[in-house]
């Protein structure tokens, strides 16, 4: 799962108020409509940490795998994927 802070634009100490609004700009930005897949994972994010019981529940048990959308974003938004050297192939290929 895609981090719900990053999702909703929230830190991660944000306030139950603070976290309500972001998830009402976010789903007037994306109404179902529109952009159901964006509308679904504002949605999921925001019942992820809605209150602090539930923000307390997902960073204890949240063990879901980050995906490659996670480790693009965590590195950067401008992110550009280099092909690799001869060198580092041939040490995966096991090449000596």
């Amino acid at each position: 799962m895609i981090d719900p802070y990053r999702i909703l634009g929230v830190d991660l100490t944000a306030a139950d108020e603070t976290i309500r609004a972001a998830y009402l700009a976010a789903i007037r930005e994306s109404p179902p409509e529109r952009d159901r897949e964006r509308f679904e994972s504002v949605r999921t994010a925001y019942e992820a940490i809605c209150n602090h019981r539930r923000r307390l529940a997902h960073a204890l048990f949240d063990c879901s795998l980050p995906t490659i959308d996670d480790l693009l974003s965590a590195v950067s938004s401008d992110f550009v994927p280099q092909p690799p050297t001869e060198r580092r192939l041939l040490q995966l290929l096991g090449a000596k």
